[in-house]
């Protein structure tokens, strides 16, 4: 008897309604198919990702400890002359070195697993080290930080793509960020916008931009191994950022901000409202599930944030905790539905 987990079981007892419903089989054949699998016992496969998880932390951890504290690297600087340019360059090769491993057990065990995965965080960490120091050795190009966070993106991304790491991409998307932040504060002499946008502004437009991108490229042979990090990454980057728009608008300080009258932002909020409605329609739509419940989850969030802004000094806290509890048990309903549908 075939033993699967519990998402292949799902998968098969759907394919076989599908085909009795289409009477491409006939019931008799449907229940010996059925009875023709058994799901496996125990959930080792989450048990081993928090495990996973484990040791990632403990790395970081390690790798704050002794290479961010700089202290061993100095005594290798005092001990061998070694400057700033040449400390990169060694880690440049370690970075090479280990790529060049994984790839070969990448070569041998071409199924993936947590494990190989895990071998990832090594040259991620590497080339942060690297990047860190050709910085240092150049004095970050006046102050010009956004760019060795973009070396560092580039990088991350060339060989996460190249190699199909998940963890690699996701390090690239992470990287991303705080260059593309750090880039539009240089270019704006650290000024609150850049092309007339506040903070908040300028991530939705670069959550559109990695939209667009995937959109591009989500035919690619090499890009499909990590496309679903992507797409839910512009999303959720989508979202978070339309929800601090419908609260601060394009204010640029928290100062001037608390100086606004609520009724001002009413706008951004509306559309934000827009933006939840549209995905949610897009996600049903198109049959994407991820979309879908993020837009109902910051829907719900946009509903409770518009309550503590302008009906929490004027409704009674009862009536709001019983609002909201119905909605939790509502949302807690759901997700027991679909995990009692797979199973």
């Amino acid at each position: 008897m075939l033993e699967v987990d519990k998402k292949e079981a799902y998968l098969l007892q759907r394919a076989v309604r599908q085909w009795e419903s289409e009477n491409l089989i006939t019931p008799e054949q449907a229940s010996r198919m059925k009875d023709s699998w058994r799901v496996r016992q125990g959930d080792w496969q989450a048990v081993t990702l928090y495990i996973f998880i484990a040791a990632i932390s403990c790395a970081l951890m390690a790798f704050g400890s002794l290479v961010l504290d700089e202290k061993w690297i100095e005594v290798f600087r005092l001990k061998y002359s070694l400057t700033d340019g040449i400390i990169s360059a060694l880690f440049a090769g370690l970075t090479v070195f280990l790529c060049l491993h994984g790839y070969r057990r990448q070569q041998k065990q071409p199924a993936y697993s947590l494990n190989r995965e895990l071998f990832w965080l090594l040259p991620i960490l590497s080339i942060g080290v690297s990047v860190v120091y050709l910085g240092k050795s150049v004095q970050y190009l006046n102050g010009n930080h956004g760019a060795f966070w973009l070396l560092a993106t580039v990088a991350y991304g060339v060989i996460g793509v190249l190699l199909g790491s998940r963890l690699m991409w996701t390090a690239t998307l992470l990287c991303l960020i705080p260059a593309y932040v750090k880039l539009t504060y240089y270019l704006s002499e650290d000024s609150s916008f850049f092309w007339g946008m506040n903070l908040p502004c300028r991530m939705v437009l670069l959550a559109v931009l990695m939209i667009g991108i995937h959109s591009l490229f989500r035919k690619n042979r090499l890009y499909s191994a990590v496309k679903h990090i992507t797409w839910a990454g512009s999303w959720l980057l989508l979202m978070v950022s339309g929800w601090m728009i419908s609260i601060f608008g394009n204010t640029a300080s928290f100062e001037e901000w608390q100086q606004v009258r609520q009724v001002h932002l009413l706008w951004w909020v509306a559309g934000f409202t827009i933006l939840c409605v549209l995905v949610l329609l897009w996600g049903i739509k198109t049959h994407d599930t991820m979309v879908r419940d993020m837009a109902v989850l910051f829907l719900l969030l946009d509903l409770y944030t518009r309550y503590f802004e302008y009906l929490w000094d004027r409704t009674h806290k009862g009536v709001f905790f019983t609002v909201l509890a119905l909605s939790f048990w509502w949302l807690g309903k759901m997700i027991e539905k679909k995990l009692r549908t797979r199973t």
